[in-house]
């Protein structure tokens, strides 16, 4: 039987979630359905008070998957091409061939962009004085990290 229920607990251990099914009156624990396991392990459950499809079969029950609704809508940065995961504030997604990783203050990008810019500009204390900016080769070598820092990363 194929039934609708909301997430109210997890079971992490056992790869699981406590589901209540209010239509039926019961609830049950349902092992949760994963892309893929082993070496390519892929886990996520669902959020608690998430909707979801299970298959409830005699003993053995299975949440297939969480649904979004008009109170958990599908977030406006996810794109039908690509992959979009949110933890918290922690937002990582995948469109257009390239990658995001950004919390609620800072994006990967823009610290690496940053880390570049500080040692393209960097100068040494020196007996002598300050020393100049790094060699052209050095600065060509910044310069094509950054170029491949904005083809990898939105």
């Amino acid at each position: 039987m194929i039934e609708i229920g909301t997430v109210t607990q997890h079971h992490a251990d056992r790869g699981a979630v406590s589901v209540d099914f209010e239509h039926l009156g019961t609830s049950a624990e349902c092992a949760v359905l994963q892309p893929t396991t082993g070496e390519h392990a892929c886990f996520v459950l669902p959020s608690v008070g998430t909707q979801v499809v299970c298959w409830l079969e005699s003993g053995k029950n299975i949440a297939l998957g969480a649904l979004f609704s008009d109170s958990e809508p599908v977030p406006s940065e996810a794109a039908a091409e690509g992959y979009y995961r949110q933890v918290g504030e922690m937002t990582f997604r995948i469109s257009e061939n390239k990658a995001s990783l950004k919390n609620g203050s800072n994006d990967l990008k823009t610290l690496l962009n940053d880390i570049l810019t500080a040692i393209q500009n960097l100068t040494v204390s020196t007996p002598m004085g300050p020393s100049g900016t790094p060699l052209p080769p050095t600065v060509q070598a910044i310069q094509k990290a950054a170029q491949d820092l904005d083809n990898l990363l939105k």
